[in-house]
């Protein structure tokens, strides 16, 4: 009789409670996944990707996606910073900034930039800019130059952010990190770049490129020192800074790679008078530099379709790699002629900063790409990864002066800017101690894509989906 009763209880449930709940996950699964595809994936969509996706594998993966982004702004810092931020404000002290808005750079719709100037100019800073700026203009010049006129100023180093993504973002959402910046003596430049669909991977690279040559052009009149301008990117910012500032460097050493796809990156229209780099320095949080390998991991993750990246960048693989700053670095390490020409002209010091536990870009490609920049001869190259933190964003954790995670960001941002050279790679950052399992996944040893290798993944998995094939992993990292 009890048995009788538990198995009419136990059927009661399965058909009353368990299957409607079942049904409805199962529902919403299937509408969250159609309206992101409705919203993100119809642009230039791939011929035969279906208008929505019919496989519950793959509807499982984006919406565990969207509920993983939406829990992470929910419970992580975003809303904690922002209310912080709030709070700062109103019980500190309320000091006049000196902000210029609005200010035309290029000639697409979006082409306007803020341009906020520091009250007073940092000690720390013009120390270290100007201590930088004699050690760069010793090692790069051969005859006068404009840079050691500069390097006898007060004027402050400079930093441009780029913190848009790729479909979205406006530089009023940059300004408390901005203020901050400011407050610690850097005049700070932030613009609006095109988005996607209305611009891609070439326009993109344009509009960065034309920022900093108003930056050279036009920073003296805010007090900033046009010798030591700085180029800070966040995520997609970080990949856009990146390939800018290399590809530059591969065209004028003319050791660009032979490009077969569609997408042609601008040239530079003002050639430099000497060897010596565009911007003295990259500061880049939560980036990808591997746009291939990346991919696949869009792929791995049943994004490849709805992410605005893969369609940025031309969506083949010819185009991956023309617009991966890892290939081209590579390809220049392996053809140019004269390194120490390449050495020249690339960015004196360059900081990377990652969380490691990011599940958006994984920090393998910062510790990939780490070893890239230490084997081109860079004098001061930095990699931290801060072990507690997942998506490390300088909008969110570099509003409030007083957090512990703002600080020692600075301080990051700080060596950057100061070029004490040598070869940093800190796992944990300085958060804590490193677990025995952190320390095997990202310990000292660095690593790289080897893109000789005939059977990257990557590039197999584009080519299986243009001929209607499905296939899936990750690109072999080889150990250096």
């Amino acid at each position: 009789m009890e048995r009788k009763t538990i198995k009419k209880i136990s059927i009661i449930f399965l058909v009353w409670v368990l299957f409607p709940l079942v049904s409805f996950a199962t529902v919403l699964s299937y509408i969250v996944t159609w309206c992101f595809y409705i919203l993100y994936a119809k642009t230039d969509a791939p011929k035969g990707q279906p208008l929505v996706p019919l496989s519950p594998w793959r509807v499982f993966k984006v919406t565990l996606y969207v509920l993983a982004y939406v829990y992470e702004n929910l419970t992580g810092p975003f809303i904690p910073s922002i209310v912080q931020y709030i709070w700062h404000k109103l019980s500190s002290e309320r000091k006049k900034t000196t902000v210029k808005k609005n200010i035309r750079y290029g000639i697409r719709p979006r082409n306007f930039l803020d341009v906020y100037s520091p009250d007073r100019v940092s000690t720390t800073v013009l120390k270290n800019t100007k201590e930088f700026s004699q050690n760069v203009f010793h090692a790069a010049s051969t005859n006068t130059s404009p840079i050691s006129n500069y390097s006898q100023t007060s004027d402050s180093s400079v930093i441009i952010l780029i913190c848009s993504s790729w479909n979205s973002g406006n530089k009023s959402t940059c300004m408390p990190v901005a203020h901050n910046l400011q407050s610690q003596g850097y005049v700070v430049v932030v613009p609006n770049i095109t988005l996607y669909p209305q611009g891609k991977i070439a326009e993109m690279v344009s509009d960065v490129q034309q920022t900093i040559n108003w930056t050279h052009s036009n920073i003296r009149q805010f007090r900033g020192d046009p010798s030591q301008i700085y180029l800070m990117g966040h995520s997609a910012g970080a990949l856009l800074s990146a390939l800018t500032i290399i590809h530059d460097v591969c065209a004028r050493l003319n050791v660009l790679p032979l490009n077969n796809s569609s997408v042609r990156i601008p040239h530079w229209n003002n050639a430099p008078r000497s060897l010596a780099p565009r911007v003295q320095g990259l500061i880049l949080f939560s980036g990808t530099y591997d746009v291939t390998d990346h991919y696949a991991y869009l792929h791995h993750k049943g994004l490849e379709q709805v992410h605005a990246l893969p369609r940025v960048m031309g969506n083949t693989p010819g185009s991956f790699v023309q617009c991966s700053p890892m290939y081209l670095l590579d390809q220049a390490l392996n053809r140019v002629m004269d390194p120490d020409r390449l050495k020249m002209m690339l960015p004196r010091t360059v900081g990377l900063i990652h969380g490691a536990k990011d599940h958006f870009n994984p920090p393998t490609s910062a510790q990939n790409f780490f070893e890239l920049l230490v084997k081109a001869g860079i004098p001061t190259v930095k990699v931290k990864i801060y072990a507690d933190h997942s998506h490390i964003s300088p909008k969110i954790d570099l509003i409030v002066p007083t957090k512990r995670i703002c600080v020692l960001l600075l301080e990051d941002v700080k060596e950057v800017c100061k070029g004490s050279a040598g070869v940093v790679m800190m796992a944990s950052g300085k958060l804590r101690e490193k677990h025995e399992e952190d320390e095997h996944q990202f310990g000292s040893q660095s690593r790289r894509v080897s893109y000789d290798e005939n059977q990257d993944e990557g590039l197999n998995m584009m080519r299986d989906r243009d001929n209607g094939k499905v296939s899936g992993g990750r690109p072999v990292l080889i150990t250096a």
